[in-house]
């Protein structure tokens, strides 16, 4: 029998909900741990700015705090209303942060491609198209939800070119389609354009 993880903080003996940068935290102390590095990085960007290795840091704390909300918000058959406010406040934050540290522009392109779901379970595939493209990933509508942290096969329907992209973030467009936006994995200008032009252009 596994023995239950307990928050990390001192004198909390809650169990642990979510690991943050390795670190286990309960469900309160992950919110509010979330809230404060959010608004303090926020702040920097505002102020003197990040660094690049500063910047690096925040992505991938943005990555992983939206993938624990998210999993939380769709997992914990105990929240109240207020934990549930704060969580997707929490992922809609993070995701507006996100934008913000982007390292290439965007560009507005259909470009026709093909999504596939490796899930062990409700595996699915999709003919879709993207809405914009950079040089690191893209936004796509898609009819199938797509979690924050899943990892989805692409497929260029005009070149064949293949890739693997992680979710970043998701929302509801309406009943039948959402909006996803995934980073390509070890994957450099899937799209082959000329990002120098693109940055001129804007």
């Amino acid at each position: 029998m596994s023995k239950t993880r307990l928050c990390a903080i001192a004198d909390c003996a809650h169990a642990a909900a979510a690991s943050l940068a390795g670190e286990d935290l309960c469900r309160d102390h992950f919110i509010s741990e979330c809230c404060q590095r959010l608004d303090r990085y926020d702040q920097i960007r505002k102020d003197p700015g990040l660094s690049v290795t500063d910047t690096e840091s925040v992505r991938r704390f943005i990555q992983e705090c939206t993938r624990c909300a998210d999993s939380i918000e769709h997992e914990d058959q105990n929240l109240d209303d207020l934990d549930r406010a704060k969580l997707l406040h929490i992922i809609l934050s993070a995701s507006e942060l996100g934008r913000h540290l982007r390292r290439s522009p965007r560009k507005a392109a259909s470009i026709p491609v093909k999504l596939t779901s490796e899930k062990c379970v409700d595996a699915w595939e999709e003919d879709t198209e993207t809405v914009l493209v950079s040089r690191h990933g893209a936004l796509v509508r898609c009819k199938h939800p797509a979690r924050a942290g899943e990892t989805l096969h692409f497929k260029r329907a005009d070149t064949g070119q293949e890739a693997l992209a992680r979710v970043a973030w998701q929302r509801p467009l309406s009943d039948e389609e959402v909006r996803i936006g995934v980073e390509f994995v070890a994957c450099e200008n899937f799209w082959g354009l000329d990002w120098g032009a693109v940055e001129e252009a804007r």
